[in-house]
């Protein structure tokens, strides 16, 4: 059984070339770029000759499609720049997938998720949710949502023990600025994908769903400072997202500011020269 592990990149020439190496072990790598303008692609092709340049720079989730069709493995691992493994782990990984009566369709790996340089239960970003490997039988693409776009049609799900060293570890935004830049990204693409059947009030309840995450599930104010600023990151982005969501759906000011702006160039071109008016 071989394994494909899948990556879509955009400016990430600081760090993928830490997790191709890491990932080296599968059989296959499927690297998606969108139109990077650094020196990722270059470093890219170092790995794999399976290199594809996606139509659109920003987050859309048919750029799950493209890969499907195009990873030839028999299980597919999706990554991104942010993931480095363990060799421990993909040594038990290769044993499960290599082995003829392993009767599961996923596999779900030990995983410490890592947000601005932290990593506690309280973390909003925190699930019991790992992330999976699975049977390229079994995927399911959903496209109205940036998050949460792949799926598994099978009820044969297979948990991995839990291990501190043995994981994979997820390295996201090292930054507050490269929080915010990626934030946007994907909230605006939330705009563009939210389904038009679906009341604003759905996009707006995800503010209240996220805040009752922050106090009650995770209790994110028991990290301090360290959880405010979590907290505060994490509200923002379902924020923004609303934001994006109302824009694409009733947002007018493109023709406002059209119209204002033509009005005043119409009185100033009815009103008396400039070097008159006093």
């Amino acid at each position: 059984m071989s394994i494909t592990a899948v990556l879509i990149v955009y400016n990430e020439e600081e760090r993928v070339e830490a997790t191709l190496k890491s990932f080296k072990w599968c059989d296959e790598i499927v690297v998606l770029d969108r139109h990077s303008s650094d020196r990722t692609r270059e470093i890219v092709q170092k790995y794999t000759s399976k290199l594809f340049l996606l139509p659109d720079r920003e987050a859309v989730p048919q750029d799950h499609k493209v890969w499907l069709s195009h990873a030839t493995g028999d299980w597919i691992l999706v990554i991104t720049a942010s993931d480095l493994i363990h060799p421990g782990l993909a040594r038990q990984i290769k044993e499960l997938v290599e082995n003829p009566s392993f009767g599961h369709d996923v596999i779900h790996v030990p995983y410490r998720r890592f947000v601005l340089g932290l990593e506690t239960p309280h973390s909003p970003w925190y699930s019991e949710v790992l992330p999976a490997l699975a049977r390229k039988s079994v995927i399911r693409i959903k496209t109205d949502s940036v998050h949460g776009a792949i799926s598994f049609d099978t009820s044969r799900h297979y948990k991995m023990p839990n291990s501190e060293k043995f994981c994979m570890y997820h390295l996201t935004h090292a930054s507050v600025d490269m929080m915010m830049d990626r934030n946007t990204m994907y909230c605006r693409v939330e705009g563009r994908v939210y389904p038009k059947e679906k009341p604003l009030w759905r996009a707006f309840s995800h503010i209240f769903l996220a805040l009752y995450r922050l106090i009650f599930r995770r209790r994110t104010f028991l990290m301090g400072w360290d959880g405010i600023a979590l907290g505060t990151a994490y509200l923002s982005y379902w924020m923004l997202s609303f934001v994006y969501i109302w824009e694409a759906r009733f947002s007018k000011a493109p023709q406002t500011y059209s119209k204002i702006r033509s009005e005043i160039e119409k009185a100033w071109a009815d009103a008396e020269p400039a070097e008159k008016i006093r």
